[in-house]
């Protein structure tokens, strides 16, 4: 539905930082009547004219951008060649978006309105992006933006890194709160409190990742980050629960955090914590983002650096023998998997009908000769005649050691994630721990046919309730993360084979097909399994279940406590069946 009403929608152009009345729209008598249940967008009568926008832009100090698509530069009148090439070139990868107001990753919610891959002649137009971006460096600029949102009834956006799956950064005509240089992290050695006394991290939304454990690091200390550099901490990672190459000993990121710092859709900032506000740290804590207020800052618990190693390798159809023995190998490989997971360890790997790719399997406190001796009786099963026809020296083992998590994660494991790419669709699961312990059977043929079909797998495999994690870092205190979250044995995102010269129609084919055809092949094999709320599919056919397990109930009464209007809306968050949208693109109350 999302797309046929994106591609329905009329966009408008934003040619200048100014405040453009190409964009805002004229009131004259061809302006919409909007009904008053929709936010406003900008060819409607209601549309906040140009000396209001201004006044805007003065309250934030100058700092109110108007949107114009990175893509502009492949299309007249703004087409330049030699900016065009090298934007072809980058396309889709987080240096592109990141770094620049209202871009976001989600092909799908592009829509192709404005990219390198379309005529230069074709008109490039804003479709869904979010018209206006306050460069936000304080709470005062976030308050504006709130106030000036809901006096003007115009729709309010949070684009932390754009990272997210779901589009929830940008919107047609939204403001957006564009959070990226609120990004300052500063270490907290005494962290002193009922529920927690030692070092800690305190991160403004907009800290990266990558900044963060780089900070810390420097001070000692390891912070649990997701393994993308460019993934915003205090965003949308930990109000998803935040998984990592650390989860095996540390537990998710929002098992970690100590307390929260928050604007309401009143302006009120709030501090929430296991001791005040309760219910709100509850929620804000795996609870999913984007829906209970703006999020400033989040504090978290760090560790002590430690000698960490890493082991990567892969196997393909061809070194395997054939077809069916490298089916077998995968088999082996999950399911020898298990006893390294159960100390603690996690691994990230990719796999496809043709070859499988072991990015890392992280274990803090090992050396590296530990590791391949913990390693051994997986590869000794690969190699197993009875299994393929693998050898040590075809699954190309690398080994690797630092004195500290991102000593290792720098010399390793960035570069590679830095390079990914989103896909114009796709979906997640979880793979239940209890199946992968009774019989894995009709899961592995559903995993087999799958890939079949032209799909892959970006897996990240963990065991976040094993004993050594709950010695070392129980959760700080009870939190909204998924219970089918800490109950998988891993996390599976879904996706089809996508190349940028593929017709823009085929996104929509995929997206259905996803949907309709690929999650039910897996949920027969695996039913109720459930996924990630941060790497899913907006389109689930039970949202609530799927990425809530449970907690949905609770979170709403938090979210209708803090946000009784429902100002604050995220196309999978709490609430977000109280919206829809119309045939033009406007949010509308349902």
């Amino acid at each position: 539905m999302l797309l046929r009403t994106i591609t329905t929608a009329l966009a408008f152009w934003a040619v200048t930082a100014e405040i453009p009345q190409a964009v805002l729209g004229s009131g004259t008598s061809a302006a919409v009547q909007t009904a008053p249940h929709c936010r406003y967008i900008p060819e409607d009568a209601g549309w906040p004219q140009p000396h209001l926008w201004n006044q805007l832009k003065r309250t934030v100090d100058g700092r109110l951008i108007a949107t114009v698509p990175v893509g502009s530069v492949c299309h007249y009148p703004n087409y330049d060649e030699a900016k065009c090439n090298e934007l072809t070139k980058a396309w889709g990868l987080a240096q592109t978006g990141v770094p620049r107001p209202a871009e976001f990753l989600a092909l799908y919610f592009q829509n192709n309105t404005c990219t390198p891959f379309t005529p230069t002649s074709t008109r490039c137009v804003l479709g869904n992006y979010a018209s206006y971006s306050i460069d936000a460096r304080s709470i005062d600029d976030v308050r504006a933006g709130i106030d000036f949102a809901q006096k003007h009834n115009v729709r309010l956006v949070v684009k932390n890194s754009g990272h997210d799956f779901y589009g929830q950064s940008t919107g047609k005509g939204a403001l957006s709160l564009w959070m990226h240089h609120y990004n300052k992290t500063t270490m907290i050695h005494n962290y002193a409190s009922s529920y927690y006394n030692g070092p800690a991290l305190h991160v403004q939304t907009g800290a990266e990742g990558a900044a963060a454990g780089a900070h810390a690091s420097a001070e000692g200390y390891t912070v649990v980050a997701g393994s993308c550099p460019t993934v915003k901490m205090a965003g949308g990672y930990l109000g998803g629960g935040g998984h990592s190459y650390l989860s095996g000993i540390y537990g998710f990121a929002a098992d970690n955090v100590l307390e929260w710092e928050m604007v309401t859709a009143d302006g009120e900032r709030v501090v929430a914590t296991p001791t005040q506000n309760q219910d709100l740290y509850w929620a804000l804590s795996g609870g999913g983002a984007g829906t209970y207020g703006v999020v400033l800052s989040a504090t978290v618990r760090v560790f002590p650096n430690e000698v960490t190693s890493n082991a990567a390798f892969s196997f393909s159809v061809g070194q395997a023998g054939g077809i069916e023995e490298y089916w077998n190998a995968v088999s082996t490989f999950h399911q020898q998997l298990k006893p390294l997971l159960d100390q603690g360890m996690v691994a990230e790997y990719g796999f496809t009908n043709e070859t499988l790719v072991v990015t890392g399997v992280m274990a803090p406190g090992h050396t590296s000769d530990s590791l391949q001796s913990s390693l051994q009786p997986l590869v000794d099963a690969l190699t197993a005649k009875s299994c393929s026809q693998l050898t040590i020296q075809s699954l190309g083992m690398k080994l690797a050691q630092a004195d500290s998590y991102y000593g290792l994660y720098k010399a390793e494991i960035e570069s590679h994630l830095a390079g990914l790419v989103f896909p114009a669709a796709m979906a997640g699961r979880f793979v239940p721990r209890k199946i992968m312990d009774i019989d894995a059977t009709e899961l592995d043929k559903a995993l087999r046919a799958v890939a079949d079909r032209g799909y892959a797998y970006a897996v990240i495999a963990l065991n976040a309730l094993n004993s050594v994690r709950n010695r070392t870092a129980p959760p700080i205190a009870a939190n909204a993360v998924q219970p089918n979250f800490n109950d998988a044995y891993s996390s599976l995102m879904i996706s089809p084979r996508w190349t940028n010269s593929l017709p823009w129609s085929e996104a929509q084919v995929l997206q259905d097909q996803l949907i309709n055809e690929i999650l039910p092949m897996y949920d027969a094999a695996a039913p109720d399994a459930g996924g990630y709320k941060n790497e899913g599919n907006w389109a689930e056919k039970d949202i609530k279940k799927s990425f809530y397990a449970g907690t949905y109930e609770r979170l709403e009464e938090i979210k209708k406590k803090m946000d009784p209007s429902g100002f604050f809306y995220g196309i999978t968050s709490v609430g977000f069946d109280r919206f829809d949208w119309d045939s033009a693109g406007r949010l509308c109350k349902a």
